[in-house]
């Protein structure tokens, strides 16, 4: 023992410490995890078991887990992680984390064992005489649960669910009385050319009422952004009602959602992004080879800017807003900018947050048609539709995609456009619009589909054919302006710098090619080119002009950087504004989990409803993979999102259990229900035929489930 803890210590020395606390922290978490996993398995089978004791019932096994035998090859696993018996009954924890269950004596959800426990249960009866068909030969054992009456019996079958009911209440209460912390779904911005950007809808406003959801100040963003794929699951042609409260002032609209951002095209959205803080995120508080992550480090995490450039940053009641900043680096984004950081311990430090040169592959996007106006907006009062395309800004003509986005950011007053429009015989002409500055309702982002002539509320699209070539430049040796590039593929130097870059970086540019397309758009390629290091090799392929002949181009590049151009992101990682939504008495906080609880039960009815009518993917089912993954992120953010988990996850557990399906608990009660109405129960051997039928139909259901775990990982 001594030599083994010698080494332990010898071990733990040479350890990175920050990699020893990773370590810990990921053991403590996944401990929460499954200790609250196993708490909602052991309340329902506890339910179970406390309802058949007070029946009378003879309970002879009580299991969180199944102890099935698992032999592999040669190999025999244990079939119990350990038991006891106390009393008439077993005690254990089964090898299998799938579940739970109670074994009664006359009951066994084994099929194949029916006939075997029904002859268990038979006592013979001592009044009967051989051959006398008049009484009874047998009768049954007074402790066995088909002894007991049908209300009985319906009882103990729905003990588990009502716990499970119950206890989701109480998690949710609990989480509320100690204080649940939340994304409020605060507008921060809107993705140009979406729904909630055409709708003129500005940062700053509070969404109150999203789809079924309605007056509610306190709306997380994650159930209003829920709320708006469900009822685009349910009906992707219906619009979503939506309210959003700014200056005091409510506001309604009829938005219909948009499914550009899923390339399968099953899940919606609006394009609104959630308010963002001044406050750095508490594990990485920059974007790898940024401007800032030369002058940012781990002292900085959690830190909050409270000034920039010496001043106050502006407060909305006891919350900065990071959107001053965003406009600041926008407006200056070739110049440096100083913000001074609060840190836990209340001192501050102030640091230099140089400007970012912008990375390309040495030549620059031409401007794509537009793809919105805001309604009721001024470009739309003025005449500009959907299709036009840009020629002239300002009275400037030599334009791109990108440097048009800025010209705008830099000019407040009306400008002329002049725009090329093919009209209904096909034929282009050229047209001139004077349109004046509007309300803003994006933030200078680059990483969505389209980009943005903001205060004018003109979306528009990057066209993936050249504007301009550096003669100087990578790409020049093979392309020319006009040509269009379709793939990119990133050749890394090593693996190290690969993993450095994952979690940043889409799947398609880390490990896969960027084919450009309608969801893999160039203003996303561009953002994400700006994490990649200086001199990176490039695969790019392309068409000369419109690949009207047929010709490819294919060569390879380095990323340069562009002195005379510069990228307004300049890398630090801020946190979504946070809020602790906390129940001010018990009372309060029962009612609120008793809110949250229908809430969730609510949603699990709905998604049901469109797996059964076929209006849901299949795929989107997860099995113990998701719930625990999930499970997992809601454990990082402390033990109230964990407490409000397995509320969602009681909630389901109740609802699922409690499906007329042989082999559940309601199917259990359907053949209780039939046995009241006939006055008999129904034939042993058809229970046992359609309890083998649910029992498939569940192992078949759980198979696909950890089929689409594991696609979703490897995928």
């Amino acid at each position: 023992m001594e030599l083994w803890n010698a080494g332990i210590i010898e071990l733990l020395a040479d350890t990175d410490p920050s990699l020893l606390m990773v370590l810990l922290t990921k053991v403590g978490l996944w401990a929460k995890v499954a200790i609250g996993i196993g708490l909602v398995i052991f309340v329902h089978e506890l339910g179970h078991f406390v309802a058949a004791k007070s029946c009378g019932v003879k309970c002879e096994k009580f299991y969180v887990g199944f102890d099935v035998p698992i032999n592999i090859g040669p190999i025999k696993l244990p079939r119990t992680l350990g038991k006891f018996t106390w009393g008439e009954t077993e005690y254990g924890l089964g090898i299998i984390p799938l579940g739970g269950y109670v074994k009664m004596l006359g009951q066994d959800d084994d099929p194949r064992k029916a006939a075997e426990e029904n002859e268990r249960i038979r006592v013979s009866n001592e009044d009967a005489t051989p051959g006398d068909e008049t009484v009874p030969q047998y009768t049954l054992d007074p402790r066995s649960f088909q002894a007991k009456s049908v209300l009985q019996r319906m009882f103990i079958i729905s003990a588990g669910v009502i716990v499970n009911v119950i206890t989701a209440v109480m998690f949710a209460a609990a989480a509320f009385w100690y204080g649940v912390p939340y994304t409020p779904a605060i507008v921060g911005s809107t993705q140009p050319g979406d729904p909630a950007w055409l709708a003129g809808i500005q940062p700053g406003s509070q969404v109150v009422s999203v789809g079924t959801i309605e007056n509610n100040d306190q709306l997380q963003f994650r159930d209003m952004r829920s709320e708006i794929l469900e009822q685009g699951l349910n009906d992707k042609t219906k619009p979503v009602a939506f309210t959003v409260r700014k200056d005091g002032e409510d506001t309604s609209y009829q938005l219909i959602p948009t499914l550009r951002y899923d390339p399968k095209k099953t899940a919606v959205a609006i394009g609104v992004v959630p308010q963002m803080s001044t406050t750095l995120a508490p594990d990485i508080v920059s974007y790898p080879n940024s401007a800032a992550a030369e002058v940012v480090d781990g002292s900085l995490k959690s830190a909050q800017v409270i000034e920039m450039n010496g001043k106050a940053l502006p407060k909305n009641g006891d919350e900065i807003y990071l959107t001053p900043i965003v406009e600041e680096m926008r407006l200056k984004e070739s110049e440096p900018i100083e913000l001074t950081f609060l840190l836990a311990d209340d001192s501050q430090k102030k640091i230099t947050l140089p400007p970012q040169n912008l990375k390309s592959l040495g030549g620059t996007f031409a401007v794509g048609p537009i793809t919105g106006v805001v309604q009721g907006g001024n470009a739309e009062k003025a005449g500009l539709k959907v299709g036009d395309q840009i020629v002239k800004f300002d009275g400037k003509d030599q334009l791109s995609a990108f440097a048009l986005r800025e010209l705008a950011y830099q000019t407040d007053s009306a400008v002329e456009i002049v725009v090329q429009r093919t009209n209904d015989d096909g034929e282009s002409e050229e047209l001139t619009f004077t349109v004046a500055p509007d309300a803003v309702s994006s933030l200078p982002e680059a990483s969505g589909i389209d980009l943005a002539l903001d205060r004018y509320g003109i979306a528009y699209s990057a066209s993936n054919h050249l504007a301009s070539v550096d003669a100087a430049g990578p790409l020049a040796a093979a392309f020319e302006p006009g040509d269009q590039i379709t793939r990119v593929t990133v050749s890394w130097a090593d693996d190290e710098q690969k993993k450095e870059l994952s979690g940043f970086i889409p799947q398609k540019l880390l490990s896969d090619s960027w084919d450009v397309d309608d969801f893999y758009t160039i203003p996303m390629l561009v953002a994400n080119l700006q994490m990649l290091p200086v001199g990176t090799e490039i695969r790019v392929l392309g068409a000369k002009g419109d690949a009207a002949d047929g010709k490819v181009i294919d060569t390879v590049v380095k990323l340069k950087v562009e002195s005379d151009q510069f990228w307004a992101e300049r890398g630090l990682r801020f946190e979504t504004v946070k809020r602790i939504h906390r129940a001010d008495s018990l009372a309060a906080a029962v009612s609120l989990g008793y809110n949250e609880a229908v809430h969730r039960g609510k949603g699990v009815l709905r998604f049901l409803k469109m797996l059964v009518t076929g209006r849901l993917k299949a795929d989107l089912l997860g099995g113990p993979v998701a719930i625990f993954t999930i499970a997992g992120s809601h454990a990082a953010e402390g033990i109230p999102r964990l407490l409000m988990f397995l509320t969602f996850l009681s909630i389901n557990l109740a609802i699922l259990n409690f499906l007329p399906i042989p082999a559940l608990d309601g199917g259990h009660m359907v053949f209780l229900i039939a046995e009241a109405v006939l006055g008999r129960p129904v034939d042993e051997e058809w229970q046992a035929r359609l309890t083998m039928v649910g029992v498939l139909m569940l192992l078949g259901l759980m198979a696909f489930a950890f089929y689409n775990d594991i696609a979703r990982l490897v995928g």
